[in-house]
């Protein structure tokens, strides 16, 4: 059984914190992390993040039904290539949401590949 002094205490986020901070990478729910996010660091960080996330997951539809249109007219080559690329920009989108849902839940911080340096550039709602 662990003990948890005082200072180890402060350090953990509060369960509301940790369920904010998680309901940010579902999809568009980022935005109630965002809103919540004013008065927590914790959520605040990963709010950011998840919403990089949804933002790069709206870029990156549009460029596939942008490639859908152009390339995907080929007749195999095209197909094969719009399926390889949804397949990589959709499970990668969902290993993403699930890692940060997972680490804010339990309370950890854990900085995205490639969203990281850009986080503290987002506003706040």
């Amino acid at each position: 059984m662990t003990v948890r002094t005082a200072e180890s205490a402060a350090h953990t986020p509060a369960d509301q914190e940790r369920w904010y901070a998680a309901l940010g990478y579902l999809f568009f729910l980022c935005f109630v992390a965002l809103w919540k996010g004013r008065d927590s660091a914790f959520v605040r960080f990963h709010s950011r993040q998840a919403f990089l996330l949804f933002l790069s997951e709206c870029v990156a539809f549009i460029l596939i039904v942008i490639i859908d249109k152009t390339i995907g007219r080929l007749p195999f080559l095209g197909l094969l290539i719009v399926v390889l690329v949804q397949i990589f920009v959709y499970l990668t989108a969902l290993f993403l949401s699930v890692m940060g849902f997972v680490k804010a839940l339990f309370g950890e911080r854990w900085e995205m590949p490639f969203f990281g340096p850009y986080r503290e550039k987002v506003p706040l709602l």
